[in-house]
């Protein structure tokens, strides 16, 4: 296990306006270069490395960083479902650094609330800049991508299409599925305790039973229920 960094206060705490780091990535190599690049530029100090789920999660807690850089790939790990555990022990924002050149893993962890996406192809003077700018609370997204999340936004928030099952259930009156609910909650009873139940009389509540039949497309009692038990929420 990579034990947190010790320079200066515990945990890598030193001056007070220092942004503290934590690393990420499951290559022991790639975290030691990426600490020695981030700490040489004076204004960054890495706070403690993690190379799987659980070293993150128990660091998060110990150094509480500012910033959290991430590989998702951590050898077999999904570091992107991470994200949102990391933002809700922490304040840090969370900066993914990857070698997967797939868009929609880029794409899910901006949604999972990744604050930006840089990949290890990327110069250092542009990881560093992200670092300065997702710090002061700026997002670090390529134009391309965020038109894409905006997209997948719009998408899941868009209504859905009703089944033909919720369409029919739609043109009930509300005394209709009022009726309908309550024959599904109380199939036992027989009509008379369910019109009193309504406070209608039982002429009353075999008339409507006829109009729910027909809208629902149903023939009995029976019918109903399963109709009801299966599509009415």
């Amino acid at each position: 296990m990579l034990m947190p960094t010790h320079k200066g206060n515990r945990l890598g705490r030193t001056a007070q306006n220092t942004v503290n780091v934590l690393l990420i990535d499951s290559h022991r190599i790639t975290l030691w270069g990426l600490k020695h690049l981030i700490e040489s530029s004076g204004n960054f100090s890495v706070c403690a490395l993690a190379t799987n789920q659980k070293e993150a999660l128990q660091y998060i807690d110990q150094c509480k960083p500012d910033i959290v850089i991430l590989e998702p790939d951590l050898d077999g790990e999904n570091g992107i479902e991470l994200i949102p555990t990391l933002l809700q022990k922490s304040h840090a924002r969370v900066i993914v650094l990857t070698g997967l050149r797939d868009s929609d893993s880029h794409d899910l962890a901006i949604v999972k609330g990744a604050r930006g996406v840089l990949k290890k192809s990327d110069s250092h003077e542009n990881l560093l800049k992200a670092i300065e700018k997702i710090h002061q609370g700026e997002l670090w997204v390529n134009r391309d991508a965020t038109s894409r999340i905006l997209m997948q936004i719009a998408q899941a928030n868009a209504p859905k299409e009703k089944t033909p099952e919720e369409k029919k259930l739609a043109v009930l009156t509300p005394k209709e599925e009022k009726i309908a609910r309550t024959l599904l909650n109380h199939s036992e009873k027989p009509l008379k305790e369910i019109a009193g139940l309504l406070h209608i009389s039982e002429h009353t509540l075999r008339n409507h039973l006829a109009s729910v039949y027909e809208k629902l497309g149903t023939r009995n009692r029976l019918e109903l229920y399963v109709f009801c038990s299966k599509h009415m929420t």
